[in-house]
């Protein structure tokens, strides 16, 4: 069964050693983020995870990030992956377009994640029935240890790669956009339609009065 979403409003910490990462991050985006949270002292989202595996679904950078500075406690929200409302794609637009190839699965997702066979960077792009709110999370509460080698998770990648890769994202988000912006607009011509229909229908009433 589906959960509701103020079911996914807080989050709970659980051992580091115990997640397992699903995809390599970009070198220029870590470095980057690393600065941002370093400056900041907390972390803004926890990781999301399936409930059963504790894959990283969303928040690959900010689980190389913990991981490069030695945390051994890390922020979760853990999702029932067997969810129908769960769903994950390899473009934005799946989020509305679930028919047709979509280049992969959650089972692909599962084993990639247990047996450690990282997809590059940001290939997933999984969908949740709830809000991703923003959070304040205190490093100081995540138990830091010795400083990790991260070789392993950071993609080859050249910094106008990553630059091109940015753009390439951003047009999948004008692109969502527009799906919404058509979706609201056939919404709304149904209503105007349907206002209509009750118009003439509460005329028929008084003229029957």
């Amino acid at each position: 069964m589906a959960l509701k979403s103020e079911d996914y409003t807080t989050y709970e910490l659980i051992p580091l050693k115990d997640i397992k990462p699903l995809e390599m991050v970009f070198k220029h985006h870590h470095e980057n983020l690393s600065k941002m949270i370093d400056k900041d002292g907390y972390l803004k989202k926890p990781l999301l995870v399936d409930d059963v595996f504790n894959i990283v679904l969303d928040g690959s950078h900010r689980y190389v990030y913990l991981y490069e500075n030695g945390y051994k406690m890390a922020p979760v929200i853990r999702v029932d992956y067997k969810d129908e409302g769960v769903r994950v794609g390899t473009h934005l637009k799946h989020r509305f377009e679930i028919d047709g190839d979509i280049n992969i699965s959650k089972d692909e997702v599962i084993v990639r994640g247990c047996n450690g066979v990282l997809y590059p960077p940001r290939t997933t792009r999984h969908f949740f029935p709830f809000e991703k709110y923003e959070m304040t999370i205190p490093l100081k509460n995540l138990k830091r240890g010795r400083h990790r080698d991260v070789s392993k998770y950071i993609a080859n990648s050249t910094l106008e790669e990553e630059i091109s890769h940015n753009e390439k994202y951003i047009s999948e988000i004008v692109e969502e956009l527009e799906s919404i912006k058509k979706y609201v607009t056939s919404q709304m011509d149904t209503a105007r339609y349907l206002r209509k229909q009750i118009d003439m229908m509460k005329d028929q009433c008084q003229r029957k009065e």
